[in-house]
């Protein structure tokens, strides 16, 4: 007699070295019955701990028939779990959607109730693959990626090592003027008909946003992203600082940290943001999308957050298309070939934006022969990404 589900043969994670700043981790989950399923569980400086979370999946996992997604979750769920299992539980969630889609030899966005477009807009985050943190390094960056890969849209996160709370005062109003400075050159390098997308990685405090906004009102930002730490300034400060973006035709966004609906809801009512970005690593899918159709509904555009590897990338693109409504999709773009690589090849964009894979799942899987190999040489990182310029939180 069938079983009644997917019975599981193994979970297991490959760890592909990037750089000094990244290594993803992707999730294989296999089947005795069909094709793998895939996901990504990268989650940056803590790979050990998620390496230990997808060992344990597999010990909860292997050898059981499992009737979806939903069964996997409960089985790995637990109060009070760390990030790193949230993000090895979304990404088995993700695996198994990918399977159930390659199953049925439909893409995933029409498992998941769409598509409702078929291109998706997207923006360069080229961050972390600027190696000259010079204004010049910044805007040489961003001109090859809109004059040689496509891009219509490029984000930069320019405010190295300030931080509002522990940066001297002297220190910190020069750390202020070279990040304005690098928003000043990628301006003029990309003109001003390309977006362009600024993330302040919660390192400013009311006054430094204010005074970033006025300095360059002339740039034009598509949006601001997460100037205030949200677990610090209370509503009013957040509202009052959109009210001062808006008034200079510049949108306010954030929300990557929300792992869950009851987080969503107080953020929306919070009223800080025009536009959330959540990540699926922490959010996960079916949950995502019910977070995301509500910013719709409360008047928040809709985005994500992907500044991770390419199989997350192909995931992200299939959950978009599928969505209601949709702004703009984060892309990790030049930090590493292996990129493309790992997907199979370079893929072309469509006047900015990104064409939805029509083969079954959320595309090819991940090349096998690539992964196997990167993860083979281990994990080789600095033991702190602190002072690591581009790779987010430093001192």
């Amino acid at each position: 007699m069938p079983t009644a589900g997917l019975t599981v043969s193994s979970v297991a994670g490959f760890t592909v070295p990037v750089s000094a700043k990244s290594i993803w981790i992707i999730v294989e989950v296999a089947f005795a019955d069909g094709p793998s399923g895939w996901g990504e569980a990268t989650l940056s400086g803590a790979e050990e701990a998620v390496l230990a979370e997808i060992g344990h999946a597999n010990t909860l996992l292997a050898g059981r028939d499992i009737a979806g997604p939903g069964e996997a979750i409960s089985t790995l769920r637990m109060a009070h779990a760390s990030l790193a299992r949230t993000t090895v539980t979304r990404a088995i969630e993700q695996a198994f959607l990918d399977a159930l889609a390659r199953r049925a030899e439909v893409p995933l966005s029409t498992l998941l109730g769409g598509p409702e477009r078929q291109r998706v807009p997207v923006y360069a985050n080229i961050n972390r693959g600027i190696a000259d943190r010079s204004p010049e390094g910044f805007a040489k960056r961003a001109k090859e990626v809109v004059t040689k890969d496509g891009y219509r849209a490029v984000k930069i996160a320019p405010f190295d090592g300030l931080n509002w709370s522990r940066t001297p005062d002297a220190s910190a109003r020069t750390r202020l003027a070279q990040g304005i400075a690098r928003i000043a050159a990628v301006r003029d390098a990309i003109g001003p008909d390309i977006a362009l997308l600024v993330d302040c990685h919660s390192r400013l405090s009311p006054l430094m946003a204010r005074t970033v906004l006025k300095e360059v009102e002339r740039a034009g930002l598509f949006w601001l992203e997460e100037p205030l730490d949200e677990r610090t300034f209370d509503a009013d400060t957040a509202r009052s600082l959109r009210g001062f973006a808006n008034d200079r035709g510049i949108r306010i966004a954030g929300g990557e940290q929300l792992t869950s609906l009851p987080e969503a809801r107080d953020f929306l009512a919070r009223g800080a943001c025009d536009a959330i970005l959540p990540d699926l690593r922490w959010i996960g899918i079916r949950s995502g999308m019910a977070m995301l159709e509500l910013a719709d509904a409360s008047g928040v555009g809709v985005s994500l957050h992907n500044p991770v590897g390419p199989v997350l990338d192909r995931i992200s693109v299939q959950v978009a298309a599928a969505l209601p409504a949709f702004l703009i999709l984060e892309r990790q773009v030049r930090e590493s070939p292996l990129f493309d690589e790992v997907r199979g090849g370079p893929q072309r964009l469509d006047d900015g934006a990104v064409r939805i894979d029509q083969s079954p799942g959320f595309g090819p899987p991940p090349a096998r022969a690539v992964i196997e190999r990167s993860s083979a040489q281990g994990i080789a990182r600095p033991a702190s990404l602190s002072g690591v310029a581009g790779a987010g939180g430093d001192a």
